[in-house]
């Protein structure tokens, strides 16, 4: 290919590409005339993407297509040893469909503490795969936890409107205003209080919230959609964030070593985002968070919050979801069956 035709090329994928990020193992092809200028030239920067450059009336033209994958359903099932992470590793899974898994859950199971020796899971998922082999990971479809804690039932439904979430068999979904905690943690060292013995101070005094011991650094997050309201130095509290929520309510973190990027005043967080890391600023004896909701003008207990739920599925849709759910239920059923009876 002469220069000038591959100078030409460069400039008609300046809009599509950027040259400057391209990695080693995309794959491209291309034909030229018996000039050396450009006829054809195709480039798949991912397994998903393909980029086409043809010369159209001796200019190039230049379309980005989507390649067509194979969409296999998947299923596996298993039991808790010791913990949920190795329980899916052990049974064929990947960290990913760990994550994914307890992100379903997280409004209901604590993880870090709830799980028992002899809880059993199921989970159906997507794959995408491409000349019989695996390109991406898709979401989870279904998912069941049969534990110590009660039974826990899991379906990903799509309405007609477009709207998504997991829902309960009954129709109702699973994600709520507020996140069971903040962050992982090793145990709960202090409980909300009226009335605690100051481990400093050394008199009685109201504790407003919940203390999770967790190893310095850990990431803090955001456990409702909201809007920072303070970001700084406090005093006693240390470094310290205040999110403001709907219906009234504010979250209150505590003794952070340091703020998550982009963590200022007037900023909008979502549930789930990291705002900062756990340290022992202010007045504290060691690494953890101070874990603070007050609605309205007065604190209430984070361990026992009864906050609002996402919208149940539309009285319209329940045919569609009901049709949904069966499936994967059956499917589910299915394949704890097949465990239990091996």
């Amino acid at each position: 290919m002469a220069p000038q035709y591959i100078l030409e090329l460069a400039r008609s994928l300046k809009k599509t590409v950027d040259l400057h990020r391209v990695r080693p193992g995309g794959v491209y092809a291309f034909s030229c005339d018996s000039t050396g200028a450009i006829q054809w030239f195709s480039y798949q920067p991912d397994p998903e993407t393909r980029i086409v450059v043809e010369r159209e009336g001796g200019k190039l033209a230049v379309r980005k297509e989507r390649v067509p994958l194979k969409r296999v359903e998947r299923s596996l099932t298993g039991v808790v040893n010791s913990s949920l992470y190795e329980a899916i590793l052990a049974a064929g899974g990947t960290p990913r469909l760990v994550w994914k898994f307890a992100d379903i859950f997280q409004w209901d199971i604590d993880f870090y503490t709830e799980p028992r020796q002899g809880d059993r899971f199921a989970l159906v998922w997507e794959e995408y795969h491409k000349d019989g082999r695996v390109v991406r990971q898709g979401r989870i479809l279904a998912a069941a936890y049969l534990g110590q804690a009660g039974e826990h039932w899991a379906v990903y439904f799509r309405d007609p409107s477009r709207r998504e979430d997991y829902y309960t068999l009954e129709g109702k979904p699973l994600r709520k205003m507020f996140l069971k905690s903040p962050l992982r943690y090793r145990r709960i060292s202090s409980n909300f209080n009226r009335r605690r013995l100051h481990p400093i101070l050394r008199r009685y005094m109201p504790h407003w919230g919940v203390d999770y011991a967790a190893p310095p650094g850990a990431p803090v997050h955001a456990t409702a959609d909201g809007v920072v309201a303070f970001q700084g130095y406090k005093g006693p509290n240390g470094n310290m964030v205040i999110l403001r929520h709907r219906n009234g309510y504010r979250t209150y973190y505590l003794h952070l070593s340091r703020f998550a990027r982009g963590i200022r005043k007037g900023r909008k967080v979502k549930q789930g985002q990291v705002i900062g890391y756990v340290g022992a600023t202010g007045l504290a004896t060691g690494p953890h968070l101070d874990y603070r909701v007050r609605k309205g003008r007065r604190f209430v207990n984070p361990l026992k919050l009864q906050a609002s739920k996402a919208p149940s599925v539309p009285r319209r849709y329940w045919e569609e979801f009901r049709g949904v759910r069966d499936r994967y239920v059956r499917t589910l059923e299915r394949v704890l069956a097949q465990k239990r009876a091996a």
